[in-house]
Protein backbone atom coordinates (compact mmCIF):
# COMPACT_ATOMS: atom_id res chain seq x y z
CA UNK A 1 0.00 0.00 0.00
CA UNK A 2 2.55 2.34 0.86
CA UNK A 3 4.64 2.25 -2.37
CA UNK A 4 1.37 2.95 -4.13
CA UNK A 5 0.79 6.04 -1.96
CA UNK A 6 4.57 7.02 -2.90
CA UNK A 7 4.28 6.73 -6.41
CA UNK A 8 1.69 9.28 -6.34
CA UNK A 9 2.58 11.96 -3.75
CA UNK A 10 3.58 15.04 -5.17
CA UNK A 11 6.07 16.98 -3.06
CA UNK A 12 6.50 20.74 -3.19
CA UNK A 13 8.99 20.92 -0.59
CA UNK A 14 11.31 23.74 -0.48
CA UNK A 15 14.04 22.00 1.74
CA UNK A 16 14.33 19.07 -0.59
CA UNK A 17 12.38 15.71 -1.55
CA UNK A 18 11.38 14.96 2.08
CA UNK A 19 7.93 14.68 3.11
CA UNK A 20 5.81 17.58 4.61
CA UNK A 21 3.97 17.06 7.68
CA UNK A 22 0.73 17.66 5.44
CA UNK A 23 2.22 14.63 2.96
CA UNK A 24 2.46 12.53 6.24
CA UNK A 25 -0.98 13.48 7.25
CA UNK A 26 -2.30 12.55 3.77
CA UNK A 27 -0.88 9.41 3.48
CA UNK A 28 -1.64 8.11 7.42
CA UNK A 29 -5.16 8.69 6.06
CA UNK A 30 -5.12 5.46 3.52
CA UNK A 31 -3.82 3.10 6.80
CA UNK A 32 -5.83 1.13 9.33
CA UNK A 33 -5.80 4.10 12.50
CA UNK A 34 -5.13 0.54 14.70
CA UNK A 35 -1.39 -0.23 12.75
CA UNK A 36 1.61 0.59 14.22
CA UNK A 37 3.55 3.01 13.29
CA UNK A 38 6.94 1.57 12.86
CA UNK A 39 10.40 3.00 11.98
CA UNK A 40 13.98 1.54 11.16
CA UNK A 41 16.14 0.76 14.15
CA UNK A 42 19.50 2.03 14.04
CA UNK A 43 21.37 -1.60 13.27
CA UNK A 44 18.29 -3.38 11.74
CA UNK A 45 15.06 -4.32 12.60
CA UNK A 46 12.08 -2.08 13.67
CA UNK A 47 11.29 0.50 16.41
CA UNK A 48 7.96 2.00 17.73
CA UNK A 49 7.61 5.65 17.35
CA UNK A 50 6.52 7.28 20.93
CA UNK A 51 5.69 10.54 20.01
CA UNK A 52 6.95 13.73 18.17
CA UNK A 53 8.47 16.67 18.64
CA UNK A 54 8.88 20.16 17.07
CA UNK A 55 12.36 21.42 16.73
CA UNK A 56 14.59 24.08 15.36
CA UNK A 57 17.06 23.21 12.47
CA UNK A 58 19.43 24.34 10.34
CA UNK A 59 19.17 23.07 6.71
CA UNK A 60 21.48 21.60 4.63
CA UNK A 61 24.68 22.32 6.61
CA UNK A 62 26.30 18.44 6.81
CA UNK A 63 28.19 17.38 3.98
CA UNK A 64 30.01 14.53 6.33
CA UNK A 65 29.17 10.76 4.82
CA UNK A 66 26.67 9.25 7.19
CA UNK A 67 25.43 12.10 8.90
CA UNK A 68 21.81 13.38 7.59
CA UNK A 69 22.10 17.12 5.81
CA UNK A 70 20.62 18.89 8.31
CA UNK A 71 21.21 19.83 12.13
CA UNK A 72 19.21 20.74 15.13
CA UNK A 73 19.93 24.67 15.99
CA UNK A 74 21.84 25.07 18.99
CA UNK A 75 21.08 28.05 21.83
CA UNK A 76 21.18 31.09 20.15
CA UNK A 77 21.44 30.33 16.71
CA UNK A 78 19.10 31.44 14.29
CA UNK A 79 16.80 28.21 12.62
CA UNK A 80 16.31 28.06 8.99
CA UNK A 81 13.47 26.05 9.58
CA UNK A 82 10.91 24.38 12.32
CA UNK A 83 10.13 20.83 11.76
CA UNK A 84 9.21 17.68 13.92
CA UNK A 85 11.08 14.46 14.65
CA UNK A 86 10.02 11.53 15.40
CA UNK A 87 10.77 10.04 19.20
CA UNK A 88 11.34 6.57 19.32
CA UNK A 89 12.49 4.39 22.41
CA UNK A 90 16.04 3.90 20.73
CA UNK A 91 16.80 7.20 20.32
CA UNK A 92 16.44 7.99 24.00
CA UNK A 93 18.56 5.08 24.55
CA UNK A 94 21.12 6.37 22.72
Amino acid sequence: MLDVVDGHLVLQSTHGTGLTVGDVIAMLETFDPSAPLLVAGEYGGLEEVLGLRKINVLLNVNEANGFGPHEIAGPGERADQVAVTLRTAGAAQR
